[in-house]
């Protein structure tokens, strides 16, 4: 195993933790004319989707590079998942949240603030922390789990996501329609249950790539579909209409703006970036390595001259007497 230099863990962590919470925003601000132009129920106007369409592209982009220098450390991913405690602090007490948007509508866009209301960087951040955690353990144990494991991988991944998904976009919707309509700013426990129980979940289905590296390319297919789906006008009404209405406000509108597709990019980039470093440290771990004493026979012993004849003795010996 060849761990990373300290450099390398430096500058990852720095371009992680500023390019992030910058690429959440942009993804922000792009989809939200979206939210607008399909919350209407009018038919949305394609050419004023054209420049929202390419923010949200340029944030993707930058959300896939912070999942690429995980091929130098893991350090930049981890300190992005401990970020995660500021949107989960902010899903659990909405009073904080409100607190918080006052302050900074006076030095960020708008968009950029609502974008955390709407639990973009409870999404994305912590899936980016747990892709960290895996990375490391990948770099210490890269030997195959076995097929069975793999398979078990496969299957878990996209159910555990499945699970974990409902429950915190259940969660996050819960807590918004409680603060909204309800005014109560209040700690509610069966909103926080849904978010912390979803994230677990969601967190699982990406600790299954531990055993199986291509668990997250079936969930990732099944995000680009269904965000598609939500963008087609005939679709996407009967969709919001046909879900609990804690799930149409969140669910729906984190694939409107874009964080389906997102962390749908996330997952494929990851998945080529887990194979990358596990073949690396396959290579490189003492597991792998040739046994060089094994390898290399014994150099054959030097030619040694034999010693020559014992002399005879001198004087020799008189014959015997007749």
């Amino acid at each position: 195993m060849r761990s990373s230099s300290t450099l390398a863990r430096v500058l990852t962590v720095v371009i992680a933790v500023l390019v992030t919470p910058i690429a959440t925003g942009v993804l922000s601000a792009g989809g939200y004319p979206w939210l607008i132009e399909f919350s209407s129920y009018g038919v949305p106007g394609i050419s004023r989707l054209i420049l929202p369409a390419l923010l949200q592209l340029l944030a993707i982009a930058l959300l896939v590079g912070v999942v690429l220098t995980g091929l130098w450390s893991s350090a930049g991913l981890i300190a992005v998942g401990a970020l995660s405690v500021v949107p989960l602090v902010y899903a659990l007490f909405p009073a904080l949240l409100l607190e918080t948007y006052r302050l900074l509508a006076r030095v960020l866009p708008r968009e950029w603030i609502d974008g955390l209301s709407f639990g973009i960087p409870l999404a994305v951040f912590p899936v980016l922390g747990m892709m960290g955690v895996v990375l490391a353990i990948v770099r210490r144990r890269p030997e195959s789990t076995g097929a069975g494991w793999s398979v078990a991988g496969l299957i878990g991944a996209p159910a555990l996501l499945a699970v974990g998904a409902i429950l915190l976009s259940w969660g996050i919707g819960r807590g918004q329609l409680i603060a909204l309509q309800q005014f109560r700013f209040d700690f509610a426990p069966d909103a926080a249950a849904a978010v912390i129980g979803g994230l677990v979940f969601v967190l699982a289905s990406i600790g299954a790539t531990r055993w199986s590296s291509f668990a997250l390319v079936l969930p990732a297919l099944a995000l680009l579909l269904v965000s598609l789906l939500f963008v087609v006008p005939a679709t996407s009404h009967v969709l919001f209409s046909a879900l609990p209405i804690e799930m149409s406000r969140a669910a729906s509108t984190l694939l409107l703006i874009g964080a389906g597709t997102a962390v749908a990019f996330l997952y494929l980039a990851f998945t080529a970036v887990l194979l990358r470093v596990r073949a690396q440290s396959r290579r490189w771990s003492p597991a792998t390595q040739p046994d060089a004493s094994a390898a290399q026979p014994y150099p054959p012993a030097p030619h040694v001259t034999p010693y020559p004849p014992a002399a005879p003795p001198y004087p020799p010996a008189a014959p015997p007497a007749s």
